[in-house]
Formats: C-alpha cells, structure tokens, sequence
C-alpha cells in the first residue's frame, strides 16, 4: 500500500466507485492518512500526481515488455 493524498483518494473513489480507499483511525496520532493498494489500474490513474504510483507503473511496464521479448 502506498500513501496517497485526500484529492488523489477522492479522484480513485471517483474512477473506481466499489473501491474502498483505507484510511487511518481517528484516534492514531497519524490522523488522516490515505493509502491506496497497489493495483495497476489504480496507479494509473495518479501516476502523473504520485512518485510512487508513477515508480511502480514503470516497474510494471519494464517488467511487461521483458515478458514481450
């Protein structure tokens, strides 16, 4: 799971409705934090706002044109 922003959650719950985006508990002292798992599709659709989604998009695209050659 990568951490994701409060606008990056809600473009996800936009593009993917029946996706449950996790949230941390109110009492944690690390209130308000998003994750996101790490689906292709998901990570697709922030990859242009996220480091990590974009990161992790690259690895699947290297690793999908090796599985091509």
């Amino acid at each position: 799971m990568i951490p994701v922003t409060k606008e990056e959650a809600r473009i996800l719950r936009e593009l993917y409705p029946e996706y449950k985006v996790t949230r941390t508990m109110m009492q944690d002292s690390k209130r308000h934090h998003y994750y996101a798992t790490e689906s292709e599709g998901n990570m697709r659709a922030i990859a242009s706002t996220n480091h990590l989604a974009a990161e992790i998009v690259a690895r699947i695209d290297r690793e999908r044109e090796i599985r091509r050659n």
